[in-house]
């Protein structure tokens, strides 16, 4: 008894406390689906070993088979925080509104001259495509889109389509949901479709596959940056240590990753999204 009572004093006047580490799960996105889990693990083992070092606690990788199965574990709890595309996010927030927005990715402008906290979408053809220069040339043609959740891959496209007042599913000959950027550009490479809708970091690595043999016939509105969102449960002291170690976090951890760093952007930042995707 004597000797527990000294022990507690001892951790008093020493100043120690004993904080536990907890596990969080990390939910990642199919922004690039098409690779391997081993390929995601590798991608982002920097980014939760550095947060593990920052914070003092555990980050495994979860994750999804698509969009709408993220923005459920997201708002339902079965990730304590994701990196998540903008139109998942407002539906994961319509759904939950408590999500607390910790961090906007930034990556770099077309010219690789600045960073930027928003990204564009495209049309992509072949060059070889004499006959695609616009979206004119695309009625009656078949045209591949990712998925219904996709910022880039179908909101957007489907917002430019409308307000020129078209209707994809009259406009093209065929359309397809092809489950991925990497299929969509795939596709397009092979002949397969005639054009199809992608974002800029998936352009790039497509041309690292296929060669410089795309262009782009139409180029989307920017389009606010992936971003990092916590579930309502974690405390608002361990959401701002998150935060600012991946404010803080070197390049070098995002090797890999469409990030080239992050910024903090309140919630108001995404309405522009939710005018495309809600319709509000």
């Amino acid at each position: 008894m004597v000797r527990s009572l000294w022990s507690v004093m001892l951790v008093l006047c020493l100043g120690v406390t004993t904080v536990q580490a907890q596990t969080f799960r990390f939910g990642v996105t199919p922004w690039q689906k098409g690779q391997s889990q081993d390929d995601i693990n590798h991608h982002y083992r920097k980014m939760m070993d550095y947060l593990a070092e920052k914070t003092g606690d555990r980050y495994i990788l979860v994750s999804s088979r698509d969009y709408q199965q993220m923005i459920e574990y997201l708002a339902e709890g079965k990730v304590d925080l994701a990196s998540i595309s903008p139109v998942p996010y407002v539906l994961a927030k319509q759904i939950n509104p408590k999500l607390k927005l910790l961090v906007t990715e930034l990556s770099w402008d077309k010219a690789r001259e600045s960073l930027t906290d928003s990204y564009l979408g495209y049309f992509v053809a072949l060059k070889t495509r004499e006959d695609l220069q616009s979206i004119v040339d695309l009625k009656g043609k078949k045209f591949g889109f990712v998925k219904n959740e996709s910022s880039s891959g179908f909101k957007y496209p489907n917002a430019i389509l409308k307000e020129k007042g078209l209707d994809y599913q009259r406009y093209f000959q065929k359309h397809y949901f092809l489950g991925s950027h990497p299929r969509v550009t795939d596709a397009v490479a092979a002949g397969s479709i005639d054009a199809g809708a992608t974002w800029d970091f998936n352009l790039k690595q497509a041309v690292i596959k296929h060669g410089d043999v795309f262009k782009i016939i139409l180029t989307s509105p920017p389009i606010p940056n992936l971003c990092v969102v916590a579930h309502s449960t974690m405390s608002d002291e361990k959401a701002v240590q998150i935060r600012r170690a991946l404010i803080e976090a070197d390049a070098s951890i995002l090797k890999g990753l469409p990030a080239a760093g992050y910024v903090e952007r309140p919630d108001s930042f995404y309405d522009v999204v939710r005018k495309v995707a809600l319709g509000k």
